[in-house]
């Protein structure tokens, strides 16, 4: 407890002690392990006898990874040492929490460690969900990254009412796909997901088999690809109003310009609106991606040639 008197927890969000507290008082430190003799225990293959230490310094509460074989996950990335801060996201094993300052009065329901339960060797076979409101896709892929998952993750989207499918080999997603849009490539599919900010995420442990159109770029590139389009779409938006992707493009009739007074790729676009219809289905049916498009959309706006 600081000055304030509120103290430090990481509040769980997935794994054994979802949606419970683990308190960490300034004062002393705590060991987080699969083994039974440790302060938080995470029973899962996936975390080491003795995982990670927190513990104060300096004022603060820190973890550090006590050279465990998956590592400690904070905010996505995995850490040696790291000072904590309110909202930070740490990933132990298929446990996943956010650390957060709470009262003390807050916290007299069940907390998380205060019984030590014994092995649970069904933890392997059980699913890892969570919100994307707490853990960003970006941190659960590098965390399954780093884990070396197998299996299928379940992406829903209420906004858009879509459900995505990414699909893992040791790790490594190798195919991509969202619900109603089966034309949309894999690669495509994944940096539409990632920009997801609202829904659920859920792991299925069941492998599918290998897929013609497998992913064969690095999570690493797909992760910055995606972050980069997400952006540069968002200054875009701010410049100038973009349609809602179910919202209907029409071309402008009659055209104040000559169609041939038109650069090819807004001449596709163009043709591409008449006959596949609304904004949503051309961004899923076109191999080029929504940045591309939506800077196209924007200049053909510009020139009168189409409308929404």
């Amino acid at each position: 407890m600081t000055d304030d008197g509120l103290v430090t927890v990481l509040h769980f969000v997935s794994g054994r002690y979802e949606g419970q507290d683990f308190p960490l008082d300034a004062r002393r430190s705590y060991i987080a392990g699969r083994s039974s003799e440790v302060d938080l225990v995470l029973a899962d293959d996936a975390v080491s006898r003795k995982h990670a230490r927190f513990y104060p310094a300096r004022g603060r509460i820190w973890v550090r990874d006590l050279g465990s074989r998956n590592g400690t996950i904070i905010n996505g990335q995995p850490v040696e040492r790291h000072c904590l801060r309110v909202g930070d996201r740490i990933a132990i094993g298929s446990s996943l929490a956010k650390v957060a300052r709470s009262a003390p009065e807050s916290l007299s329901g069940k907390r998380a460690g205060e019984a030590h339960p014994g092995p649970d060797t069904s933890m392997s076979n059980r699913s890892m969900a969570g919100s994307l409101e707490d853990i960003p896709l970006m941190d659960v892929l590098q965390w399954l990254a780093t884990s070396r998952k197998t299996g299928s993750l379940k992406v829903r989207d209420p906004e858009a009412d879509r459900v995505g499918s990414l699909h893992l080999r040791d790790g490594r997603v190798f195919y991509a796909a969202i619900t109603g849009a089966p034309e949309l490539p894999p690669e495509k599919a994944l940096i539409r997901m990632l920009c997801w900010k609202k829904g659920s995420f859920e792991l299925e442990n069941a492998a599918i088999e290998s897929v013609e159109g497998e992913i064969n770029v690095s999570l690493e590139h797909m992760l910055m690809e995606a972050a980069r389009q997400e952006d540069e779409l968002a200054n875009l938006a701010k410049k100038v109003a973009l349609p809602k992707p179910r919202a209907r493009v029409g071309v402008v009739r009659p055209c104040p310009v000559r169609w041939k007074e038109l650069q090819a790729a807004e001449l596709d676009l163009v043709q591409d609106l008449i006959e596949v219809g609304s904004w949503w289905k051309v961004l899923d049916h076109s191999t080029i991606d929504d940045l591309t498009l939506s800077r196209t959309l924007v200049a053909l706006k510009k020139k009168g040639v189409i409308e929404y």
